[in-house]
């Protein structure tokens, strides 16, 4: 039930409750939890997931401590507790922060899009042609993060009854973010002169491109980003 309530309280609510369980341990449990915390943190364990598993771990330890058992008995020693729950994770890894998933669908949708300008301006015959100016080429990759946020908080869900896996609210909000992306690029190169919105060369625009998909990558696998679409 502890589990449950947390779930839908917010970092900070679930770092309140859990400073104030916190002040309540024995020196030894205390320790185990500073030890644990240590290894969890330098592993980029996710933050919110980290307070739950501790408002978990601590409510059981609270109930525990009365009879005089350690953190130790029931959960091993601290790099046993740690190489559990980081196997835990890594097995059923829980949904990334909204803003991990907007960096990651922004960097996704903007370097494609980044790379297309830049193959474009390279292959075309026109010689004047200009490609997206360098707002364009930020606000793409911001309302782009947006977009694919929206889009990834409605994925279906195939384990869903039918009629429940929610392909048509899916649908909507992927027609909807799509049209805000748009819109909001349409507008800014329509709008924004382009003594401000400058256009680049198209070997800029390839090099932000890689370098932008380059980051993704990296940031998947360092932050082990889930719950993007892709």
């Amino acid at each position: 039930m502890e589990e449950t309530n947390t779930e839908n309280k917010t970092l900070e609510e679930k770092q309140v409750e859990n400073a104030i369980l916190w002040k309540q341990l024995t020196k030894r449990n205390e320790q185990f939890m500073m030890g644990l915390d240590k290894i969890l943190t330098q592993a980029n364990f996710d933050e919110e997931q980290k307070e739950k598993k501790y408002h978990q771990m601590m409510t059981e330890l609270l109930a525990s401590q009365k009879a005089g058992t350690t953190a130790r008995q029931l959960y091993g020693t601290v790099s046993e507790c740690a190489e559990t729950i980081l196997k835990q994770e890594e097995e059923n890894p829980g949904r990334s922060s909204d803003f991990l998933i907007a960096v990651d669908g922004g960097l996704l949708l903007g370097s494609i899009f980044a790379l297309i300008s830049g193959v474009t301006l390279l292959t075309s015959k026109q010689e004047t042609a200009l490609g997206m100016g360098i707002i364009s080429l930020i606000m793409n990759y911001v309302v782009g993060g947006i977009a694919m946020l929206i889009i990834s908080k409605y994925t279906p869900d195939n384990n869903a009854p039918k009629g429940k896996k929610g392909y048509g609210k899916y649908i909507l909000a992927t027609t909807l973010a799509m049209l805000l992306w748009m819109l909001t690029m349409t507008l800014t190169t329509a709008l924004i002169p382009i003594s401000i919105n400058i256009p680049l060369s198209p070997y800029f625009y390839i090099a932000i491109g890689a370098a932008g998909f380059a980051a993704k990558i990296y940031l998947k696998k360092r932050f082990r980003i889930t719950g993007s679409i892709f």
